[in-house]
Parts: structure tokens; C-alpha cells; sequence
């Protein structure tokens, strides 16, 4: 008996609607909307067998039935021009520019979302372009030269929100049985460092906490060039795969999170520290916005 190389695409995935990346390899664009950030589209990843998000400038190959479909998502997925502006109204010339890079890169980049600070960009890393020659059709990444020139010329100010946006990071929230703060802080950060080693740019924590009420502790890992499922699932093979709930994702799969309990199943590694619950973080943007940041900073 022979197997195929891969399992076979969900009835709801077009195998005619593919594309590649660099990082993860062939995904399928699917219908609907994620609604995250304007240009976004779901995708299916057959590698990990998810769904997730994909925006333009990550797409190198693809078929002609992706680039069409590309070209036509974007196009209802604009955003409106300001109400009540004329045609040399300098708000509806931001627009206009803003609107014709979106169609050239999935980018949505205004005047107001900088003078706001609240820029709608793409939360990934995989934009860089790919080696060898191509097999397809290849839409416009808007990276390169010419998408840095046009970042240098964003504030100062936008492109540290853009960068924070972009940025995956992993945070870690544990939990001790008893009151030795100065214990529960060791555990934190030597559990930090092992998810780090295996997860982050560099072995961290960037931050610990203080505990609140002396048994629970925040550590902020460091930041990760994998997504936040991929990293989730390697921390978690860092700390033992024994004892955790199913995984969980939230905002699509920008937010992912993983928790653990002593209770439910034998964990050597952490049972041997006294960590009575765990909690695994991975999200874009986390550690600079407050609402999505876990943990305890008291």
C-alpha cells in the first residue's frame, strides 16, 4: 500500500488557489475575510495542517487563479476615502497614495493612521524574497529597496508602533504553591531562559515581575521569529508536554496561548521545581500593549 506525501486538503481548500513562501512552504488561500488588518487573507498551511493569515508581501509563487484572487480581495477590501473630501483635498490625496500602495503591496500605510499612531500593518516575518527562479507568476512583495526607502520616510514614531506590531514576542506566567517570592522569581526566570533558548533571538527574559501575592510571577522571554503557534508548541517541548491543556488561539492566530497544571498529568521538569500552574504566551505586539500583555506588573 502507498501513502501520499501529504494528507489531503480540506473539501473547503481550492488546490488551484496555491501560493509559496519562503518560511513555511505551499499554502491555499481560502474565501472569507479575517478582518485583523485590511489585506489580510486566510490561508490554509497543509505542513501543519492550520489555518492562518497571510498578506500579499509574504506571497512569492503562486498560481494565475492566486493572483487574480489577490488582486480582487484587495480591491474590497480597500478602505473608504474620508467622507465629504474633495478630489484635492490633501486628507483624499493621503488616501489615494495610501490606496494605490495597498493595491501594489497589501499594506495599508495613511497620514491618519500615523497622526493616530494606530497603524493597520502586517504582523510577519516572512517578507524577505526567495532564492532561485521562480515557477510562477510572483506578485509585487513591496519589499526590497524600495519598500525600505518608503519606511525611512514614516516617523519616527510610526515605524517604532509598526516595529512593536510585527514583533512576535513570548511571555511566560507562573504560578507557585507557596509565599517565597524570592523562590517563585529563580523558578520565572530559569524557565525563561530554557523557553528562550529554544524560542527567542536571544535566551532572555527581557523582564520579570515581582509577584503577585507571592506566588505568581510574569517573565517577558524575548522576542521570536516563528509564529505564535510554532512558538507555543516549541516551548512547550522546551518545558515537557506533559500536563497542558490544548492549545488555544485567539484574534485569529495572533494571539496563542498554552496553560499548564501540575494536577493534570506528570511533568518531571516542572513538578521538580514546584510550579503548580503555567501559562505560555505568544503574540504579535505583546509586551506593548497592556490589554493583550498577561501577567502581573505589581
Amino acid at each position: 500500500m502507498t501513502f501520499p506525501e501529504h494528507p489531503p486538503l480540506p473539501p473547503d481548500v481550492d488546490p488551484d488557489l496555491w501560493f509559496d513562501t519562503e518560511r513555511c512552504g505551499r499554502h491555499y488561500l481560502l474565501d472569507g475575510n479575517p478582518h485583523t488588518f485590511p489585506g489580510r487573507m486566510d490561508a490554509y498551511c497543509p505542513e501543519q495542517g492550520i489555518r492562518t493569515r497571510v498578506s500579499k508581501a509574504e506571497i512569492r509563487d503562486c498560481s494565475e487563479q492566486t493572483r487574480y484572487f489577490v488582486r480582487g480581495f484587495l480591491s474590497g477590501s480597500e478602505p473608504p476615502p474620508p467622507k465629504s473630501a474633495a478630489s484635492t483635498d490633501p486628507a483624499y490625496l493621503s488616501w489615494s497614495n495610501a490606496a494605490s500602495r495597498f493595491r501594489e503591496t497589501g499594506l495599508w500605510r495613511d497620514s491618519d493612521a500615523a497622526t493616530n499612531a494606530e497603524p493597520a500593518t502586517e504582523p510577519d516575518a516572512e517578507t524577505s524574497p526567495s532564492s532561485g527562479a521562480a515557477t510562477g507568476p510572483q506578485l509585487s512583495a513591496g519589499s526590497g529597496a524600495d519598500a525600505d526607502d518608503e519606511l525611512e520616510e514614516l516617523p519616527e514614531g510610526l515605524l517604532v508602533a509598526i516595529g512593536e506590531q510585527e514583533t512576535v514576542r513570548v511571555a511566560l506566567v507562573v504560578d507557585m504553591p507557596d509565599s517565597d517570592a524570592r523562590r517563585a522569581v529563580e523558578v520565572a526566570t530559569k524557565l525563561a531562559e530554557r523557553v528562550g533558548r529554544r524560542t527567542c533571538d536571544t535566551p532572555g527574559p527581557v523582564e520579570v515581575s515581582r509577584p503577585v501575592s507571592f506566588t505568581r510571577v510574569y517573565a517577558l522571554v524575548g522576542v521570536t521569529e516563528q509564529r505564535p503557534w510554532v512558538a507555543v508548541q516549541t516551548a512547550m517541548t522546551a518545558l515537557g508536554r506533559s500536563g497542558w491543556a490544548p492549545v488555544t488561539a485567539v484574534e485569529g492566530e495572533q494571539y496563542v496561548t498554552a496553560e499548564f497544571s501540575a494536577g493534570r498529568a506528570v511533568n518531571r521538569g516542572l513538578d521538580a521545581l514546584g510550579v503548580t500552574a503555567l501559562e505560555i504566551h505568544a503574540a504579535y505586539g505583546l509586551g506593548h500593549n497592556p490589554s493583550r500583555t498577561p501577567g502581573g506588573r505589581a
